[in-house]
């Protein structure tokens, strides 16, 4: 029996996006008689943005997952100025223009490199060590965000100059989009590439979600590391999805997950305040699930009024079923063009119509499942004609008509046997 030991800082019952990937890809490797042992922080030290207790069903029973203590100053942070002004997933709730939160971003990035999560990793390293000496593992996959849980495998590998060592990124550690956000001086932003090099150069397989994300990571090293990068791709789990759930009476479109103002989706939202006005006596919804920026939120409130709902975020199982039930789902991509956010497959497995601001990997992704259609972002006339006809189709009962096959290679259990390929 294959013997792995996952670390992942996200884990049940953390909620978003973070906790998805390896939750599922876990379970599938069960099922493939994997022997799968998990390593993550204790849920009362945690500083999770976002909690799902629903996903603690999802967890494998054949799955042995291991807690540990963490320091997380973010906790004491959140304490001080209140939880709903620490920084969210994308920081979409970060006004970049407060002198105070570029003071706070600025401690963040230059006493905790590479990031606040780094108090975890004494801690996973003494209990990561027993367990690779107690169960004789062989195999250890890091995964991250949060960046510093790579550093946990840099050290093991050293102690543990046999044990093969996957390094999982779901995002980019330096390129990611929002990085300038961050305020590190010239040392600190030295330091976190030097760090970010060392484990693309010593680890023995490095995993991404994309092809340009591969690319970004080749960028980073005058090694030649072409031989032991993959891509899988995020996916999404067909158990989620075999629901009955009817679609709303009203054309519905929505939105799940996280919004900054640096996604730029206010096209898009143009796009549909001039078909709200041709079709003014109309039933059309736009809904909202989870984080959106403040300066956003009243963007889309101006433009589209009463046309709009905001939601705070739901456990994951809500979320598939306010896709279910709307008719076209919004996705916006920012950052390089590399970026598909993990919503992009459940979209595709929803099989709604998918409407895409920003071109890359997303876009391209959509066009191999003939799910909906993508836009530049300054394409306004052809957002607006494209919303269109899809109104006109929900008028008609016409429903998009997708390639199934291209959305089956998506799946979770699909991308397991890639993973045990690795293995």
């Amino acid at each position: 029996m294959k013997k792995v030991l996952i670390i992942s800082y996200y884990w049940p019952p953390s909620g978003g996006a973070g906790v998805q990937r390896w939750l599922k890809l876990s379970s599938s490797l069960a099922d493939l008689g994997v022997d799968v042992h998990i390593l993550t922080v204790d849920e009362k030290k945690a500083s999770y943005m976002q909690w799902d207790e629903s996903l603690l069903d999802d967890v494998h029973p054949d799955v042995k997952v291991y807690k540990t203590n963490s320091f997380e100053p973010i906790n004491y942070y959140a304490k001080l100025v209140g939880k709903k002004n620490v920084p969210t997933a994308g920081f979409s709730n970060v006004d970049n223009s407060n002198w105070k939160q570029k003071l706070i971003n600025s401690a963040r990035s230059n006493f905790f490199i590479p990031d606040p999560r780094i108090g975890w990793k004494k801690h996973a390293i003494r209990k990561a060590k027993e367990l690779i000496k107690l169960h004789d593992i062989p195999i250890v996959i890091t995964t991250s965000p949060p960046h510093s849980t790579q550093l946990i495998g840099l050290k093991l590998k050293a102690k543990f100059p046999d044990i093969k060592w996957i390094v999982d990124f779901r995002d980019p550690w330096t390129d990611i989009y929002y990085y300038d956000l961050l305020g590190h001086t010239s040392l600190s932003k030295k330091l976190d590439s030097k760090y970010e090099r060392q484990v693309i150069n010593k680890s023995d397989q490095l995993i991404t979600v994309g092809e340009k994300f591969a690319e970004s990571f080749k960028s980073k090293t005058k090694k030649d590391i072409s031989s032991k990068i993959a891509v899988i791709p995020n996916g999404f789990d067909p158990n989620d999805f075999g629901i009955t759930c009817p679609q709303n009476e009203r054309f519905t479109i929505s939105y799940t997950g996280t919004m900054s103002d640096y996604y730029q989706p206010e096209v898009f939202f143009e796009a549909l305040a001039e078909l709200i006005e041709k079709y003014s006596t109309e039933a059309i919804d736009f809904v909202f699930i989870g984080s959106l920026s403040a300066n956003l939120k009243k963007f889309i409130s101006d433009k589209i009024g009463d046309h709009s709902t905001f939601l705070a975020p739901v456990p994951h199982k809500k979320i598939v079923n306010y896709m279910m039930q709307s008719h076209v789902l919004l996705l916006v991509t920012q950052g390089t063009e590399g970026t598909i956010p993990g919503k992009t497959f459940e979209y595709l497995a929803a099989k709604r119509t998918i409407v895409c601001i920003g071109k890359g990997d997303a876009a391209d992704a959509i066009e191999k499942c003939n799910a909906g259609e993508s836009f530049d972002r300054d394409e306004k006339d052809k957002i607006t004609a494209y919303l269109e006809t899809c109104f006109q189709a929900f008028k008609n009962g016409i429903k998009q008509k997708t390639i199934d096959s291209e959305i089956e290679k998506l799946s979770r259990p699909y991308q397991a046997k890639q993973v045990y390929k690795l293995l």
